[in-house]
């Protein structure tokens, strides 16, 4: 019952009090026309964006590294992602974030702001998981672990980089068809559904890959948020090669801007926070039914 009361107290704070404050942050931000359709790093000012996005992130990992300890592991990851969400939510429209900056020089931006949130998510990923124990109160979790020795064990296998590159796939194969519109409810349900994709694809090729290993344990949430986390930083650098890419004002005015275009950075990495777990639940849930009918048979 004190768990119980303890996540919920944690969920509250995320999406009640650091979240609000996180989007109050990134809504300082001003856009080169004085607007505020802009993402955290651009900005009109780069060190008051960097100084915004160091700001937001480090909130975020605090919440992280602290509900992860003193609650578990699970709790962190989801409350990440509330504050995330709020951030990405209330942040800029992509098409009007290239309407009003430099074209290229947004992309580039864009691309580091997905390396620099990804990095720091990873880092409170890292710290907020004790190596000693699986949980934070002593109950194994080895799905959700991001300690060295587990990340190694799972990214460097086959069934670990299969995991990753289909869950990459998978959320730009999401991006592309349902990416039709840079509204910020379409472009935050295309980052969460496409990490929900990401996690279900991802769990299945693993799956697959260890079918005939009888020592391979659980898939692990790892590799797969990975993939869709990458999405963050190469989509805006395949943003200045797609075909009409150099030229994203007019693409922008033709309501023809790709799906791939239309979801942010922030929105990628909570869509990996938030989705994936929801995705491979589904396809563990599914395994262990069938496996209990096999048994009852």
């Amino acid at each position: 019952m004190i768990h119980v009361g303890k996540q919920w107290i944690a969920r509250g704070l995320a999406l009640c009090v650091v979240g609000p404050i996180c989007a109050g942050i990134g809504s300082g931000v001003i856009a080169p026309d004085g607007s505020q359709q802009t993402t955290l790093l651009t900005g009109d000012a780069i060190l008051s964006s960097l100084m915004s996005l160091f700001m937001v992130l480090g909130l975020v990992m605090l919440l992280g590294i602290a509900v992860g300890r003193l609650v578990d592991r699970r709790e962190g990851i989801l409350g990440m992602a509330f504050v995330l969400g709020w951030v990405a939510w209330t942040s800029g429209r992509m098409g009007e974030v290239f309407r009003v900056s430099a074209e290229s020089g947004a992309l580039m931006k864009l691309a580091v702001e997905g390396a620099l949130v990804t990095m720091g998510v990873l880092i409170a990923l890292f710290l907020m998981t004790d190596p000693e124990k699986g949980g934070a109160q002593g109950q194994g979790d080895d799905v959700s672990r991001f300690d060295m020795s587990s990340l190694k064990s799972s990214m460097m296998g086959v069934a670990g980089l299969g995991s990753m590159g289909a869950a990459l796939v998978a959320s730009i194969v999401i991006a592309m068809l349902f990416g039709r519109t840079d509204l910020a409810g379409q472009a935050v349900g295309v980052g969460f559904f496409a990490g929900i994709a990401a996690g279900v694809v991802g769990t299945l090729v693993a799956t697959s890959a260890k079918k005939n290993d009888p020592k391979a344990g659980p898939t692990p949430f790892a590799p797969i948020m990975v993939g869709v986390m990458l999405c963050s930083v190469i989509l805006p650098i395949f943003g200045m090669f797609y075909p009409g890419g150099s030229e994203l004002l007019g693409l922008v005015n033709q309501g023809s801007l790709p799906g791939i275009l239309t979801v942010s950075p922030i929105a990628w990495v909570m869509g990996a926070l938030l989705g994936v777990p929801v995705g491979h639940s589904w396809v563990e849930h599914s395994a262990q039914q069938a496996s209990g009918a096999g048994a009852r048979a």
